[in-house]
């Protein structure tokens, strides 16, 4: 069975628009030419890719099965195409890093920096994703290396231990809980919170553990950083859980109270997560053995 990335294309807009006249228009080809390459797609699979109806075409179970993963090809093809481009402009190497937002913010600004100024003819992309999305994203082979809080049971992963990570509350000075050094995650239900957006992977986290208690969690606002949280919470606009790293700089300059989290989900631990070392191009070998190596050396100087 041979089909193009061209087949792919036409498919994957056949899906979306759920028309095969708004798929040519959009692909800037005729829809006879669409019909026949879809036709000669589901021949060459021997199965039916779509549902054709008078009010447009849906997906067979197939068609989902292989829309899944020819999104995953054309977007690995359009970054090989970027990828191969910068060659020409002096990079040599060019590693995907998907990472939840703990460690963008705590640890891989100074991790990638130092890691792009010892390799500087390596480009690093990197795109902020929940957990379970950056997994699958590794697994599909459209991230390179992962960076998670959660271990998924997904076969085909390495998970690689990198660091560990606490949560604590953060409250206004003269909130009632500020005189406190720590509380369990129930004493801060009553009130109202200042959470994260609703794709990220903590805010899943203080959803589940409120309905775990029976009870509903007050997100007042959403915002889309730590440091929004802690600046939203000094302002009193409600309680926020973020990492203690991101805490401390509110909590000095601002007296912002940050308080210990009792409950055990509050100290998690990161993994970098990747198909197998052995997988991996040079450069992110490399990189992994860097943000590796900056972990052991983080524990030496803490003995």
């Amino acid at each position: 069975m041979q089909f193009s990335l061209k087949d792919l294309e036409l498919f994957v807009a056949v899906a979306e628009e759920g028309s095969i006249a708004r798929a040519a228009a959009r692909c800037h080809t005729v829809a006879s030419a669409v019909s026949k390459r879809l036709s000669t797609l589901e021949h060459g699979f021997q199965t039916s890719l779509l549902m054709r109806g008078s009010k447009g075409v849906g997906l067979t179970p197939a068609g989902h099965a292989l829309l899944a993963r020819a999104r995953g090809v054309i977007h690995q093809a359009v970054q090989l195409t970027d990828e191969l481009r910068e060659f020409s402009s002096g990079v040599r190497g060019h590693v995907r890093v998907f990472a939840n937002i703990s460690s963008i913010v705590e640890f891989l600004p100074a991790a990638l920096g130092e890691f792009l100024a010892a390799h500087p003819e390596i480009q690093i992309h990197l795109e902020e994703h929940v957990s379970s999305v950056i997994a699958q994203a590794v697994v599909d082979r459209i991230a390179d290396v992962g960076i998670i809080s959660d271990t998924p049971s997904l076969p085909g992963l390495a998970l690689i231990p990198f660091r560990d990570d606490e949560l604590v509350l953060v409250v206004r000075p003269n909130h009632p809980l500020a005189a406190r050094r720590s509380a369990c995650f129930a004493d801060a239900l009553p009130f109202d919170f200042v959470g994260l957006h609703s794709n990220s992977a903590l805010h899943y986290r203080l959803l589940r553990e409120a309905a775990e208690a029976g009870r509903n969690l007050k997100v007042r606002i959403q915002v889309t950083s730590f440091d929004a949280v802690c600046a939203m919470a000094a302002a009193g606009l409600g309680v926020g859980i973020v990492p203690r790293a991101a805490a401390t700089p509110y909590t000095q300059s601002l007296g912002l109270a940050a308080l210990r989290l009792t409950d055990s989900w509050a100290r998690r631990k990161l993994y970098l997560c990747v198909r197998s070392r052995d997988s991996l191009s040079a450069a992110a070998r490399q990189l992994v053995e860097h943000l590796v190596g900056k972990d052991r050396q983080r524990h030496r100087r803490a003995r």
